[in-house]
């Protein structure tokens, strides 16, 4: 009997002190609701109705922007460019500068090349030191750079031939290179050839 008593005890107190346990456990968490402070200005946003409210997103950085249209005539000085560049000349570098002093004194943009190419091939074969591309004085002529050289031969053209209505390689021909010299006209044809290659 005594050892029978405390297997009693353990087995009716056991059950009894569980579940105590867990009775305290659970009632740990029951607190009182909390209290939450809300100052009136959120109250009042929060409060408000939501339809009222519109949400927007940033709109998207712009991607760029055109600054300027392109035309056809901005294709030129490339023309010209490629043209002296195909035929390793000199004056590659001044090709935006032709086309300007072209456009300076209005001429044809490609005749100033053309009649350098009949002349000089493309100022490959000229005086030593002469930067004299067009034949002028009878390639006796001399400049002292190729800036002054190309705006000399343009002023030239403007007002020895264009001013007085000589505006083509077979108007300019008699005056530029006297029938004497040129016989059956082959240098209006030099010309014109090579203003339709850099065309």
């Amino acid at each position: 009997m005594k050892k029978v008593f405390p297997l009693i005890f353990f087995f009716s107190l056991t059950p009894l002190t569980l579940s105590a346990a867990v009775i305290v456990f659970l009632s740990s968490f029951k607190t009182a609701p909390a209290q939450v402070l809300i100052s009136p200005k959120v109250v009042s946003v929060l409060s408000a109705s939501t339809t009222s409210l519109e949400y927007f997103s940033p709109l998207p950085p712009p991607v760029g922007t055109i600054d300027s249209l392109i035309s056809p005539a901005d294709a030129r000085p490339v023309l010209i460019k490629n043209y002296l560049d195909k035929y390793n000349s000199p004056l590659t570098p001044y090709s935006d500068y032709i086309f300007k002093i072209s456009q300076q004194y209005g001429l044809d943009y490609g005749l100033i090349v053309a009649i350098a190419q009949c002349e000089s091939n493309v100022c490959k074969k000229i005086p030593y030191g002469s930067y004299n591309c067009w034949g002028f004085g009878n390639g006796g002529s001399r400049f002292t750079s190729w800036e002054g050289a190309i705006e000399y031969v343009a002023k030239t053209l403007k007002e020895d031939y264009y001013d007085i209505g000589l505006v083509t390689p077979d108007q300019i021909m008699p005056k530029y290179v006297p029938p004497s010299i040129d016989k059956g006209g082959p240098w209006a044809k030099c010309v014109n050839q090579y203003l339709e290659e850099l065309r």
